[in-house]
C-alpha cells in the first residue's frame, strides 16, 4: 500500500507540473478507450449472433422434422410408430450443446421458450405412451410447432435486440470518439494558435524579424529559435546590468572616498594651515583615493616659500618630472593628460597647475601604469585638490606677506621716530661737542678737561654710528623668495662695502622658518659682519646654516681676523647687545669664541618653533 500510495503522489506531482501533458493524454486515453469499448461490442456481436443464428437455424430444422412428422401422422396414422421413432430422434440433438445454450439465456425470454418447448415435446411424448387419439397426437404435435415458432420468434427478437443495443453503444462511442478528437483539436487551437501565438507576439518585434524570414520546419522550432535569441539577448542583458551594478558600486565606492578625501583636506587645511607635513599627508591620502603609483607637489619659484624643497610626494620622487612643465605658453589646458617612456617602462602622467594671479606656484603631478583609467569624476578630483592647495597656499602667502608688511612697517616707524628724535639729537650733541673743542680747546687743556671730552665725543661717535646701523637694520626688507635671497644679497652689500670674501652654507632646504625667525636671524648676520667690518681686519669670512637632527638650528659665522680685542663687560658695545636680544627672542643663546687658527666665532644655537 505504502509503495502504491507513492506512486499515486509521483503521478500527482507529475499531472500538477505537466498539465496539458497530462490533459492531452487524458484525452487520447479516453479515444482509446472509447475505440476499445466500440471493438469490444463488434466482439461481442461476432460472439453472440453465430450462436443464435446456429440455434434458430437447428429450431428450423427440428421444426421441418415435426411439421413433417405431423403431416405423415395426418395421412398415414398406421405408420405412427416409425413416425414416432423419428421424431424421438431429435429428442436427443435437443439436449446438445445449442439448446442448452438457449436455457441459459436468463437475461432474455429464450430460456422461458425453450422451457414451453420442452413441455410442448413432453406432452407429445406422455400423448403418446398413453396412447390417445390421433387428434390428441396431431394436436400435440402442433403444439410443438407452435412452441418452435415461439422459440424461433424469441430468439430472432432477442438477436435484433442485442445488435440494437450494441449499435446504440457504438454509436454513442462513436459520439464520444468524435467529442474527444473535437477537445483535442479544441485543445490544440488553443495549445498551438493562440497561446503559442501570444508567446511568439511577445517577442521583440526586431527580434521577430530577423527570424520570421528564415525558414522553419514547424512553429516550435521558430520558438527555439525565438527562445533561445531571446535567451541570449537576456544574458547580455543580465552581464550589462551586472556590469552597471558593479560599476556604479565602483563609482560610488569612489564618489565616497572622494567626498571623505575632500573633508578631511578642508579639516586639515583649516586646523593646522599647509605645512610639509600637511602636504605629505595630503598627497599620500590623494594615492590611496585614486589608486595611483605616486603624487606628487613640484614647487615653482613662486611657491618655493610653502617648502624648502624642491617637490613633496607621497612614494617617490616623481620620474616626469620637466623643467618645461611649468612654461604657461606651452600649457593651455588645466588638466593635461599624457604618457611616456621612462627606462623602458610606459608611465602615465596627470598634471594639474597650482594657479595665482601672479602666475603658477606649482604643479600637482600624479604618475601610475600606462593602462590605468581615469574617470571623469577622479580628473575632477585632481583638479579640486589642485585648486584648493592654490588657494590655500595663496592665502597662506598673504597672510605671511601682510604680517611681513605689518612688521615691516612698525620697524620703518620705529627707524622714522629714531631718525627724527634720537640721530637728530645726536647730531646736535656731535656738533656742540666740536663746537666746544674748538672755542675752549686752551680751556680744556690747561684744566685737564680734554680727555673727558674726547672720551664723550667718541661715545657720541659710536652712539650715532651704531643708531644709524640700527636705523639700517630696521629699514632692511625680506625678499618674497625666502631667507636665501635676502643672505644673499646681504653678503653682496658688506662685499661690496669692504673687500671681504664671504662664503654662504645654507643647510636649511628641510625646514621652514617663521617672519620673525627670519627677521631675527637675518639682523644677527647682519650685525656679526657689521663687526667684522668694523672691528676684525678679516679677509675671509663663512657663514653656514646648519639643521642638525635634534631639530635645533646653528648658524655659525668664522672670520680669520685679529681676533677679540673689546671687553664685553664695557656699555658702549651695542652689536653684541643687539645679537643678545635677538637670541634671547629666538629662545636660543649666541656665543662669541676665539678660533683656534685665528680670527672670531660667532655661534648662534635656537629651535624653531
Amino acid at each position: 500500500m505504502q509503495n502504491i500510495s507513492n506512486i499515486l503522489i509521483l503521478i500527482r506531482k507529475f499531472i500538477k507540473k505537466h498539465k496539458l501533458y497530462a490533459n492531452l493524454h487524458a484525452l487520447v486515453v479516453s479515444m482509446v478507450l472509447t475505440v476499445l469499448l466500440m471493438q469490444a461490442g463488434s466482439l461481442f456481436l461476432f460472439d453472440y449472433i453465430p450462436d443464435h443464428l446456429s440455434i434458430i437455424h437447428k429450431a428450423y430444422q427440428d421444426q421441418s422434422v415435426w411439421k413433417l412428422g405431423v403431416s405423415q401422422l395426418e395421412s398415414n396414422f398406421d405408420k405412427k410408430n416409425e413416425i414416432f421413432n423419428r421424431l424421438n430422434e431429435t429428442q436427443s440433438e435437443f439436449e446438445d450443446g445449442l439448446y442448452i445454450w438457449a436455457k441459459n439465456q436468463k437475461d432474455t425470454k429464450l430460456d422461458v421458450s425453450y422451457k414451453n418447448l420442452l413441455s410442448a415435446r413432453a406432452d407429445f411424448a406422455m400423448a403418446r405412451v398413453h396412447g390417445e387419439t390421433k387428434q390428441q397426437l396431431i394436436d400435440k404435435g402442433q403444439a410443438v410447432i407452435h412452441a418452435y415458432n415461439n422459440f424461433v420468434s424469441t430468439a430472432e427478437k432477442d438477436v435484433i435486440i442485442k445488435q440494437s443495443l450494441v449499435s446504440l453503444l457504438q454509436l454513442l462511442c462513436l459520439v464520444l470518439v468524435f467529442c474527444t478528437a473535437a477537445c483535442i483539436m479544441l485543445q490544440s487551437w488553443n495549445i498551438l494558435i493562440h497561446r503559442l501565438g501570444k508567446v511568439i507576439a511577445s517577442v521583440p518585434k526586431d527580434l521577430l524579424l530577423t527570424e520570421s524570414n528564415k525558414k522553419f520546419e514547424d512553429e516550435f522550432e521558430l520558438l527555439e529559435k525565438l527562445t533561445s535569441g531571446m535567451a541570449a539577448r537576456l544574458e547580455g542583458i543580465q552581464v550589462e546590468t551586472k556590469w552597471i551594478n558593479k560599476t556604479s558600486a565602483e563609482k560610488m565606492r569612489k564618489m565616497i572616498l572622494a567626498q571623505d578625501f575632500l573633508l578631511k583636506l578642508t579639516k586639515l587645511i583649516g586646523s593646522s594651515g599647509l605645512s610639509e607635513a600637511t602636504l605629505k599627508k595630503t598627497l599620500y591620502s590623494l594615492e590611496r583615493t585614486l589608486g595611483v603609483s605616486n603624487v606628487a607637489l613640484v614647487f615653482s619659484d613662486k611657491g618655493s616659500r610653502i617648502s624648502a624643497q624642491r617637490a613633496l610626494f607621497s612614494s617617490y620622487m616623481p620620474l616626469t618630472f620637466d623643467e618645461q612643465m611649468f612654461d604657461e605658453t606651452n600649457q593651455h589646458q588645466l588638466v593635461n593628460q599624457e604618457t611616456k617612456l621612462i627606462r623602458g617602462e610606459c608611465v602615465q602622467c596627470v598634471t594639474v597647475p597650482l594657479p595665482s594671479p601672479s602666475g603658477w606656484l606649482g604643479i600637482l603631478l600624479l604618475e601610475t601604469e600606462a593602462n590605468h583609467y581615469f574617470e571623469d569624476a577622479e580628473l575632477q578630483l585632481f583638479e579640486v585638490t589642485a585648486q584648493m592647495l592654490a588657494l590655500s597656499m595663496g592665502f597662506q602667502a598673504k597672510e605671511q606677506e601682510s604680517r611681513r608688511v605689518a612688521l615691516l612697517e612698525e620697524r620703518a616707524v620705529i627707524a622714522r621716530e629714531l631718525h627724527d628724535s634720537l640721530a637728530q639729537s645726536l647730531s646736535y650733541m656731535k656738533f656742540q661737542m666740536a663746537r666746544l673743542q674748538t672755542n675752549f680747546s686752551t680751556q680744556l687743556i690747561d684744566t685737564g678737561a680734554e680727555v673727558i671730552v674726547n672720551d664723550m665725543r667718541e661715545g657720541l661717535d659710536n652712539a650715532y654710528r651704531e643708531l644709524r646701523e640700527l636705523l639700517t637694520t630696521f629699514r632692511v626688507r625680506m625678499d618674497v623668495r625666502g631667507l636665501d635671497h635676502v643672505l644673499e644679497e646681504a653678503i653682496e652689500e658688506f662685499s661690496q662695502r669692504s673687500s671681504l670674501t664671504i662664503t654662504l652654507d645654507n643647510r636649511l632646504q628641510e625646514c621652514r622658518l617663521s617672519v620673525n625667525e627670519e627677521f631675527h636671524l637675518l639682523h644677527v648676520v647682519r650685525e656679526a659682519l657689521s663687526n667684522i667690518v668694523r672691528h676684525s681686519g678679516a679677509e675671509k669670512v663663512t657663514i653656514a646654516l646648519v639643521l642638525q637632527s635634534s631639530g635645533d638650528i646653528v648658524v655659525t659665522i668664522d672670520d680669520d681676523g685679529k681676533g677679540i680685542s673689546f671687553d664685553k663687560a664695557k656699555p658702549h658695545h651695542y652689536g653684541l647687545a643687539i645679537m643678545t636680544e635677538r637670541a634671547l627672542c629666538l629662545g636660543g643663546t649666541i656665543e662669541i669664541l676665539p678660533r683656534r687658527l685665528g680670527g672670531t666665532r660667532v655661534r648662534l644655537l635656537f629651535h624653531p618653533e
